[in-house]
């Protein structure tokens, strides 16, 4: 199978590892992983799957919109990585904790000669990340790291002592893979496959070409407004680190309004063309 397909199938395991053990069981078996088993501790899910070959872990996920939507449920301190180098996510972190112990004993018992792959989606991304780093510190093969719209995880030290074959997707109009910010520390992992807006996969992508192309799914018309004139100017965080001080911004995409250097009003996340030409009317 070639690296594309086994992608796409890393894919429907990451959008599997969303269901519960009985749900979830012939969505596996329908990806011809025969043998499952379904970890659930203390709200941290996890999927194992496996065949003759591979032995497969999806890390599920919470469905977010925007950096706020994580926010909620974890906090954005860094933490020395334990079993690891460096720096990560004091909440990833966290809800790995509560199933490492469950699946590093079923690896052990269920591996015999298999080879090992970790995947996962948003939040079940970094947490496969993470896992995928103490695998590999305990000196384990890790055959690939599959992932999908996931937040940056750790440091720079945690990125460089990671060495492994890490996969990692990002679709075009996901917010969440900006997060935590670059100016906080933190590093992405692995290598870019970029879904541009209309679906393809692009490799080593032109950051301003993603910036562009990020527009069409952000916002719905936003290049419109431009051409007609509409004073309108678009700054990329990782490279305006300032703003987010500046102006107080602890998530993206937002939106602000400004009259004469003070702000009138402001949208968190994506909106649409003519709710941002109403308020810019107003």
């Amino acid at each position: 199978m070639n690296k594309e397909n086994f992608g796409w199938k890393m894919a429907k395991c990451s959008e599997a590892a969303y269901f519960d053990g009985k749900e979830a069981k012939p969505l596996y078996k329908g990806l011809g992983f025969n043998k499952h088993k379904y970890f659930d501790k203390n709200g941290a899910q996890a999927h194992a799957a496996y065949d003759k070959e591979w032995l497969v872990l999806a890390f599920r996920g919470t469905e977010v919109k925007s950096w706020s939507d994580i926010k909620a449920d974890l906090n954005v301190d860094s933490v020395n990585a334990k079993y690891f180098y460096g720096k990560v996510h004091k909440g990833f972190e966290k809800e790995v904790d509560k199933l490492w112990v469950h699946i590093r004993d079923y690896v052990i018992k269920q591996l015999k000669g298999r080879k090992l792959v970790i995947t996962g989606h948003s939040l079940g991304a970094s947490m496969a990340t993470i896992v995928a780093a103490r695998f590999y510190n305990s000196s384990f093969k890790i055959d690939g790291l599959y992932t999908y719209g996931s937040p940056r995880v750790g440091n720079e030290s945690f990125k460089k002592s990671l060495d492994i074959t890490h996969y990692r997707f990002v679709n075009n109009s996901d917010d969440v893979t900006k997060m935590p910010f670059y100016h906080w520390g933190y590093r992405h992992h692995g290598e870019l496959r970029y879904i541009n807006h209309d679906g393809v996969v692009e490799l080593g992508t032109n950051v301003w070409k993603r910036t562009w192309d990020r527009l069409k799914g952000r916002w719905d018309g936003l290049e419109e407004l431009m051409r007609e004139g509409q004073p309108i100017e678009i700054f990329d965080i990782d490279d305006h680190p300032s703003l987010t001080t500046e102006h107080n911004i602890l998530s993206v995409p937002t939106t602000i309004i400004l009259e004469d250097g003070k702000e009138l009003v402001r949208f968190v996340g994506a909106k649409t063309k003519q709710l941002i030409k109403n308020r810019l009317e107003i």
